[in-house]
């Protein structure tokens, strides 16, 4: 390594910051309070309730003075207050002001507050209260927090306290401090929150006003509002610039007392031992020689890493170690609080001439037998497991960090300087410890022709995907600029294509949810809609004309609309929403389920929304809370769509149309025509896979293999029971031939066969009866058609029996149910109509059979219908046989061909070879068309236990929470 002794003594002309080493000057005296804390109901009366009554005041009122303006005048007038009767400390009051700000953890949510205040007041588990409380946000109206409806419970049973214990700021305080302690302690589960002796003290204490803001602050709600900025710069100019770099209240307040202290150049800047705000990069979806010429064609590329954003704090010489997270979480317990413990800090090692400095980089954890980086929910065990060893396991996991760059160094900050220079620098002054720390490699790129290369080795090595860099960039604390750009795979959507549905209704409240509908024509009547016990012609002319439109509930979209677009579509329809308890929407026009809007809307007056959505759910709740009988899981809004109407939108006729495409698609791939569109051909993404699997696109199809082995002696034809079709016995002795079986003329000849031979009849003719005597079983011609439609061979069933051994009808028996339907081959609309002829359900047991198993339609039989599953069988066992009846079970297909799927399983069995067989999968996902500079469409890859979950949970989970690693 090259002496970089020169690098810590110069001094860089476009900085002016110097790399030597400086004695903290910091001599600024500590604030201190003169008075008492005031009182708690003070600072809620004097700066809460008085900035409250602004923000609710109705506009008719406004006064002479814009708002924003109130709002200065009051938060300077109680700073003012406060510095001239309390003190220079202001920290008391601001982590009351700020609570989302304070890092003291309550771990209370909306939910377990609502069961605090039920405890309180005494009220039985479930009671109408608290089911009113849990509904608040129906009733809220924007801006109006749980506090108020939990203090308006209280008024009706409790009054204020007479003799009270006044609570003064630094008391509250106090107390928050020992509800930290007392979440914290083990045992305090065991014990009702309700019945702490903080909770009581407070209840028993605190007036209607303070119980409000003292709810606020056990939520962490925003009690200010978007005040934050304002209420800091009134107390210091500077303040809210340093704690988007300090990410501490306690350090702002201690240092920005005094307004006549300004901060210079590098008190703004990064600062060691100081918690910041990392820079973050961008998503776009560019081509690549856009991207490429936004970061000026000169540029790195690094690896996207799976892990934890980490600012490494090396401070005297190692002797104090600081781990920060992106939010200013410390971790320096788990990696390391000096050189000589923790999961990193003992395998740290620098330059010796350096003192102090900064690097951040992703911690992520490495599996050192598999040699990979595993999924990011293991980084925080994987640091506990090597703390309860003195020395790293071989064939363990543990915490691996990856530097990427160096911000700060020997007491000057270097963020002003170019990427590559301080690179540069990193490379020179950290010194690696393989497996433990180490430098992300950076790619130095002057084009776009390596953007696609290395994103295609990101695939292959299983990455998250790629970080392009511009070459003389600056690091921008706290900023989301264009020089940092992340290109990241997209995979397969696992429903459909965008539909831009119509607003029809909403439940307003803190964060709106918006109900949407689907456009309903006279030609496209949905099944739910016509009544089962109607007479045709009344069917007939219930229909709705051509030309009338009516609209269906389908989903209620939240999420993905952010408050400005909120406060868009409020403008956008303002003062047509219509309260469904005072006026129901016209039949004629919409058609709810049994879930309806608080307020609801005529469509010509509403918005249009583009909604995406993970998934369609059918389960019973869809089916009756909405009028479409389904509705979309995962949805939420991609953009307003102010370009289009309702009669334009999404119809039903639309949506059905495209439900059925894809279940033919997936059930009929081969298919030409379907619902009279003619399939797409298909873009060829995939080399082929002949060298690394048996069953690829080249491997010839095992449905015509299927009686390999097996040798087949053909007594008699086949005559279909339901329509009396026949076939003749050369029909079924060609369809054995065809399968790849083989024929004998003399079965009893046939000894060493015997365990190979299959006799065919569905007659007792004189050959038969012989053959029955001498102890043979006889099978149904039925089960070689069965064979063939399932494409494989399937075990025997009781119908496949026509004269079998009492021990073999016995085994048979257990693989069908009662009513003689298979758990294992899948059921044709044949013997569907067969099962209904037997007129099961009318037997005198119905009624008691259809009751016991009323929950049959909570059974998600369609929950794969929109999934083609590959599944390597690079160890053929039962655990894969059971893995693929589940899919085809729950309406999965399975496919031969990776180029077909869109979505890839590892089974248990695979954890000996996974690594090696993961990497010839991903190797040949990122065969790319070679035209193409987009960013490629890449199936999922999950672990099996992900099939199992989808089943429990009744709904597709997300995949990324079963990785196959």
């Amino acid at each position: 390594m090259r002496n970089p002794t020169p690098i810590l003594v110069s001094t860089n002309t476009n900085t002016n910051a110097t790399f030597t080493s400086k004695a903290d000057t910091n001599d600024i005296e500590e604030p201190h309070n003169f008075s008492p804390s005031p009182d708690f109901k003070w600072l809620c009366d004097e700066l809460f309730v008085k900035l409250d009554q602004i923000q609710f005041r109705p506009k008719e009122l406004n006064g002479s003075k814009p708002k924003y303006i109130e709002y200065y005048d009051i938060i300077n007038n109680f700073i003012d207050i406060w510095r001239r009767t309390v003190g220079n400390d202001i920290y008391p009051a601001l982590i009351l002001t700020i609570p989302y700000r304070d890092r003291r953890m309550y771990n209370i949510k909306e939910s377990k507050l609502i069961r605090i205040v039920c405890d309180y007041l005494k009220l039985p588990k479930n009671s109408e209260t608290e089911r009113r409380l849990m509904r608040w946000k129906h009733r809220a109206d924007r801006n109006v927090r749980l506090s108020t409806f939990c203090v308006e419970e209280i008024k009706k049973r409790k009054g204020e306290p007479r003799e009270k214990i006044k609570i003064t700021i630094d008391k509250l305080n106090e107390c928050l401090d020992n509800l930290v302690l007392e979440r914290g302690y083990k045992g305090s589960k065991s014990q009702k929150i309700s019945e702490s002796e903080t909770f009581k003290f407070c209840f028993e204490n605190m007036t209607y006003v303070e119980l409000k803001y003292f709810f606020d602050i056990l939520l962490k709600d925003k009690i200010v509002g978007g005040l934050e900025h304002k209420f800091l710069n009134c107390w210091h100019p500077d303040a809210q610039d340093y704690l988007s770099v300090v990410s501490d209240l306690k350090i702002v307040s201690s240092k920005l007392w005094n307004p006549e202290f300004r901060l210079k150049y590098d008190d703004l800047t990064i600062n060691i031992d100081h918690a910041f705000t990392p820079e973050t990069a961008k998503r776009l979806t560019y081509s690549y020689d856009t991207i490429a010429r936004r970061l000026k064609n000169d540029f790195f590329i690094e690896e996207k890493m799976d892990g934890e954003r980490i600012q490494l704090h090396y401070m005297n010489y190692g002797a104090k170690l600081k781990f920060l997270s992106r939010r200013g979480l410390d971790y320096s317990y788990l990696y390391g609080d000096n050189r000589n413990n923790g999961a990193i800090g003992r395998y740290l090692n620098f330059h010796k001439d350096v003192k102090e400095c900064i690097l951040d980089g992703e911690m992520v954890t490495y599996d050192s037998v598999k040699n990979c980086i595993l999924p990011f929910g293991l980084v925080k065990s994987s640091a506990m497991q090597s703390l309860s060893v003195s020395d790293i396991e071989p064939d363990g996991y543990h915490p691996l960090y990856m530097a990427f760059d160096l911000v700060y160094l020997n007491g000057s900050s270097l963020s002003t300087l170019p990427l590559h220079q301080r690179k540069n620098y990193l490379d020179k002054l950290l010194i690696p410890c393989p497996d433990f720390v180490e430098i992300l490699p950076a790619l130095h790129c002057n084009d776009s022709s390596l953007i696609k290369s290395s994103l295609e080795k990101a695939i292959e090595l299983g990455s998250e995907g790629i970080i392009l860099k511009r070459f003389d960039s600056q690091y921008l604390v706290a900023k989301r600029s264009d020089d940092w750009i992340k290109i990241k795979p997209e995979y397969l959507e696992q429903f459909g294509e965008n539909m831009d549905l119509i607003v029809i209704g909403r439940d307003p409240g803190k964060k709106d949810s918006l109900m949407c509908g689907l456009i309903l024509t006279g030609d496209n009547e949905p099944e739910e809609i016509t009544s089962l016990d109607s007479n045709p012609t009344d069917t007939a002319e219930s229909f709705l004309k051509p030309d009338k439109r009516k609209i269906i509930s389908f989903c209620n979209i939240a999420n993905g609309i952010s408050q400005k677009e909120f406060r868009d579509i409020d403008r956008y329809t303002f003062g047509h929403w219509i309260k469904f308890d005072d006026e129901l929407p016209p039949q004629d026009l919409f058609e709810f389920g049994t879930k309806h809007p608080i307020e609801w809307i005529y469509p010509e007056h509403s918005v249009v929304l583009e909604i995406k959505a993970r998934s369609l759910e059918t389960n019973e709740s869809a089916r009756i809370k909405y009028g479409t009988g389904s509705t979309l899981f995962g949805g939420y809004c991609r953009q307003i769509r102010y370009d289009k109407d309702w009669v334009s939108c999404f119809t039903y006729n639309e949506f059905m149309e495209s439900r059925n495409l894809k279940n033919a698609l997936v059930n009929y791939p081969d298919n030409k025509n379907l619902i009279g569109r003619k399939k797409r051909p298909k873009k060829r993404m995939f080399n082929s896979l002949t060298e690394i699997f048996e069953n690829t696109k080249d491997a010839p199809d095992e449905s015509n293999v299927i009686f390999r082995g097996l040798h087949f002696y053909v007594i008699s034809d086949y005559i279909d029971e339901t329509d009396g079709s026949r076939l003749s016995k050369s029909d079924l002795c060609n369809l054995v031939l065809e399968h790849n079986g083989k024929l004998v003329h003399n079965p009893i000849s046939r000894i060493d066969i015997l365990n190979r031979l299959r006799i065919i009849s569905m007659k007792y003719t004189r050959e038969t009866t012989s053959l029955i005597e001498r102890g043979y079983d006889i099978i149904h011609p039925q089960w070689i058609l069965d064979c063939i439609s399932n494409r494989k061979l399937v075990r025997l069933l009781p119908s496949h029996c026509f004269n079998v051994s009492s021990s073999l009808m016995e085994v048979t028996k257990t693989r069908v149910d009662r009513y003689g339907d298979s758990y294992e081959t899948s059921l044709t609309e044949k013997d569907f109509e067969i099962l209904i002829n037997r007129q099961v359900l009318k037997s005198e047991s119905a009624d008691k059979r259809i009751t016991e198993g009323e929950n049959h339609l909570k059974i998600p039989i369609l929950l794969f219908c929109n999934r083609r599953f590959f599944i390597p069988e690079t160890l053929p066992s039962t655990p894969i046989y059971e893995l693929k009846s589940k899919v085809e079970l729950y309406g999965g297909k399975l496919v031969n061909k990776i180029s077909d799927c869109n979505v890839i399983v590892f089974t248990n069995t695979h954890t000996e070879n996974r690594k090696e067989v993961m990497k010839k999968i991903r190797r040949a996902l990122v065969c790319l068309d070679p035209n193409s500079m987009q960013v490629p469409v890449l199936p999922r890859i999950v672990d099996a236990n992900w099939i199992d979950a989808c089943i429990s949970e009744c709904v597709q989970v997300p995949e990324e929470d079963y990785p196959a690693v």
